[in-house]
Formats: structure tokens, sequence, C-alpha cells
């Protein structure tokens, strides 16, 4: 009786380790791809004083800034904001900013990226307008 009941205890520990092997693996959720620049579109005028060796720097509370991780995705995003009226049509550019998104961004209540700190600008993109 006590072979049979051991027998028994053996089976259902190997049924047990068996099934957790066989259980489903929990894998964290993929991360967003890497931005390993930051673009931002401001007022074209900039150019003029990153140009003269002046410090630029964005500030949030002065306005909101757009973030993107390609310029194209800056130009596009500024070309449907003139185009819509949400921004006056005129001189802007897109601008690469210090830092990296996972510092810099804040999530909107539209869900886009804006930047949550004063940053500089590092340089201006040359484009094709």
């Amino acid at each position: 009786m006590k072979s049979r009941a051991l027998s028994g205890i053996l089976l259902a520990l190997l049924l047990a380790a068996c099934a957790g092997k066989n259980a489903p693996e929990e894998r964290p959720a993929p991360q967003p791809a890497p931005c390993p620049f930051v673009y931002v579109y401001a007022p074209g005028n900039y150019i003029v004083d990153i140009a003269g060796g002046a410090d630029v720097v964005l500030d949030p509370s002065a306005q909101d800034f757009p973030l993107f991780c390609a310029p194209d995705e800056a130009r596009e995003a500024l070309n449907s904001a003139v185009a819509a009226g949400r921004l006056p049509a005129g001189d802007w550019r897109i601008y690469r900013v210090e830092g990296q998104l996972d510092d810099l961004a804040q999530k909107s209540a539209t869900g886009q990226y804006t930047l949550k700190r004063m940053a500089p600008i590092v340089d201006w993109v040359t484009e094709n307008i």
C-alpha cells in the first residue's frame, strides 16, 4: 500500500514538473525603437543665433514644442499644423535638440511627445523645403 501511495505522489510531482515547463512564459512588452536624436520645429530665425554662436534654449513653459525621432516626421507635422491653421504660415525650421527622448519628453493629452524641460538646440536640419 505504501508503494502505491509513493508511486502516486511521484507521478503527481512528475506531472506538476512537466506542466510547469509547458506553461507559457510571460514576456515583457516590446520597447519602442530607440530614438538616437530628438527633433523639434521652431521659428527659422533661431538659425541666425545658432550660427552666431549663441546658445538657443527652448522653454516649454513659454510654448509647447512637439518632439520627433526623425526630421521628416517633424517636417510633416509642421506642414500639417500650418495647413490646419494651428500654426501661422512663416519661416519654420527643424532643429535637433540636446538630449534623449526619455529625458526630454512627456506625453501630451493628444498622445504626442512634447518637451518637458528646457533644452538647448544643438543644430538645425538642412532640408529642401
